[in-house]
């Protein structure tokens, strides 16, 4: 949903406009290379061969911070000491909707 700001009012009225649209680059995730899927194992699921740690995979993937953390709570779901399963739902939740803003001002995901 577009977010519409006020810009100085000229002459007593106001006037409105849309955020800048992100470019179709960043709207077609072109950052990323698109790989065919036929339903069943495709590369993007190969694991490179120095990855040990989730840290391997997110760097590998070039995600954001946001993005790494959704990753990291949904592959802990419930497992960190001291927290519930809602708390990774909730940081979950809360990076979701800090890459649905970063998508919107056309940042890397």
């Amino acid at each position: 949903m577009a977010k519409w700001r006020e810009l100085p009012a000229k002459t007593g009225a106001n006037y409105f406009t849309a955020p800048p649209a992100p470019s179709a680059d960043i709207i077609d995730t072109a950052d990323r290379k698109k790989v065919a899927s036929d339903g069943l194992s495709t590369s993007y699921y190969s694991l490179p061969s120095h990855a040990t740690e989730l840290r391997h995979l997110i760097s590998q993937k070039g995600m954001s911070k946001s993005r790494g953390d959704i990753f990291k709570a949904c592959y802990r779901l419930g497992e960190k000491d001291g927290t519930d399963t809602l708390y990774d739902l909730n940081k979950m939740k809360f990076f979701i909707q800090d890459l649905i803003e970063m998508h919107e001002r056309g940042e890397h995901l």
